[in-house]
Order: structure tokens, then C-alpha cells, then sequence
């Protein structure tokens, strides 16, 4: 037991979940200490999240109020981290005339109109998305299960969406910034230890072609935001990660709630 706790692995699992959640941790962040990057931990950091939150599907309520109460709990939990970045995004890459222009904007914490339109518009509709997922599944045990699967689903696999922009683009900034020391290249033991979740929850939750489908679907997805990114930016940043896993909340909601029906 005490060679887990002290492996790089669970070092690694521990500084995640210290950077992506409000979760209180004691982490050594000493550089001498073993540990894989944080972010390949990123979608371990989900089924966390996504089971801490499921705690309204316990109670006898209606689809809406559970659906309000799982998204509020998951914003708490993580701190509006993701949907700081996704407002952010939007006032820089709509707002800016120019790539530089564009990152000064993203800096700015002053809250823009396209900033209030999309986070308005995004947790209405995943509200509206969950609670029809939520309706979908029947009043048992077994529903209740499924539900949870498919929750921790939706926010595993939205995870990996940020770290395949990691891949794909440079990353771009205006000076300092927080979001540096958390870019890592990925080797093959990261994205063996990022996917691991994503195969076993994508088993759990879909079939084979479902599972065929949404790799296809969500690779054209991120293709679509990839050439967006390049043609605004020229790279990534923090703001568009966080904007990129909101997205992809979205898109797994929407894939469960169509496979479902």
C-alpha cells in the first residue's frame, strides 16, 4: 500500500486532482518527487467529478431539479474552472480583430456580452440535454446505474477533448502565463494512462457502433474546432482547453440522450 501511494502514478493522480478541482488536498509539489503529468490524469479527474455530483439521482425528484442540482454540484466542485475558460474564449475569439488582440482579451477578466450569451446559452442547454437523459432511463436499480455510467461517461470523454488539442497545436500566450506548467507532451504511458478510463466507461455505456459513431463524429468535432483554433489563434491556450471540455460535455450528452431515444 505505501509503494501505491508513493508510485508516480498516484502522485500524479493527486496534483490533478489538486489543479482541476476545489477538491482540499496536501500535495508535495516539489520537483524531485516521481510523478506523471497532472493533465494525463485529467480524465481519472472526471469519474470523480461526475460521481461526486450524481447525488441528486438518489432522490425522488424531477429530471429538471436533479439535472440543476448534478451541474451546479459539478461546477462547485471544479470552480467554474472550464467555464471560465469557455466565457474567455469566446470574448477573445469573437470579440478580437487579430491573434494578438484576440489573447489580450482572453486575459481580461472583465465579463464580455459574448462571454454572458454563450455561458447562458451552454448550461441551458445541458441542463435541457440531461434532463431528457434523464428521463430516458427507467425508475430501478439498473437505471440508476446506467445513469451514473453514462454521467461519468460524459465527463471522462469531454476530457480527452482538451488533450487532443494539446496534440495537435502549439501552444500560444501573451506573456506569463498559469496554464503553461500545466501543458505536457504525451508519451505513449500518458495517453495510456489518460484513455484507460475512456475505454472502459465508453464499454460500459455504449455499444460497439455507438462506441464506432462517436469516434468518428467526435473526431470531425475536433477537427472543426482544431482548424478554428489554428485560423484564430494559431495554437491553443488554457481558456481554449476549458472551452474545448465544455464542448464536449455537450457533445456526450447530446450522443447519449440520441442513443437513448
Amino acid at each position: 500500500m505505501k509503494n501505491v501511494l508513493a508510485s508516480a502514478y498516484w502522485q500524479g493522480f493527486k496534483r490533478s486532482l489538486a489543479t482541476y478541482t476545489r477538491i482540499p488536498l496536501r500535495v508535495d509539489w516539489r520537483d524531485d518527487i516521481e510523478h506523471l503529468p497532472a493533465v494525463s490524469f485529467l480524465p481519472w479527474v472526471g469519474i470523480v467529478i461526475a460521481i461526486l455530483s450524481a447525488w441528486p439521482l438518489w432522490f425522488d425528484w424531477s429530471t429538471s431539479l436533479q439535472a440543476l442540482f448534478m451541474l451546479l454540484t459539478a461546477v462547485l466542485l471544479t470552480g467554474g474552472f472550464h467555464e471560465d475558460g469557455l466565457m474567455d474564449s469566446c470574448d477573445g475569439l469573437v470579440g478580437g480583430w487579430d491573434k494578438e488582440q484576440r489573447l489580450t482579451i482572453m486575459k481580461d477578466s472583465r465579463l464580455g456580452s459574448y462571454a454572458a450569451l454563450t455561458i447562458w446559452f451552454s448550461l441551458t442547454l445541458k441542463w435541457l440535454l440531461l434532463s431528457e437523459l434523464l428521463n430516458t432511463a427507467s425508475n430501478s436499480f439498473l437505471g440508476l446505474i446506467y445513469l451514473i455510467t453514462s454521467w461519468c461517461a460524459v465527463h471522462v470523454l469531454a476530457r480527452v477533448f482538451p488533450l487532443v488539442l494539446m496534440h495537435c497545436l502549439d501552444y500560444v500566450t501573451l506573456g506569463e502565463s498559469k496554464a503553461k506548467s500545466m501543458i505536457a507532451r504525451f508519451g505513449m504511458k500518458e495517453w495510456g494512462v489518460a484513455l484507460v478510463p475512456c475505454a472502459i466507461l465508453a464499454i460500459l455505456s455504449l455499444s460497439l457502433l455507438e462506441i464506432a459513431l462517436v469516434a468518428v463524429l467526435a473526431a470531425l468535432f475536433l477537427l472543426a474546432i482544431r482548424q478554428y483554433l489554428q485560423h484564430k489563434i494559431q495554437g491553443f491556450n488554457g481558456d481554449t482547453l476549458g472551452a474545448s471540455e465544455q464542448l464536449g460535455e455537450i457533445f456526450m450528452i447530446a450522443a447519449l440522450l440520441v442513443f437513448a431515444s
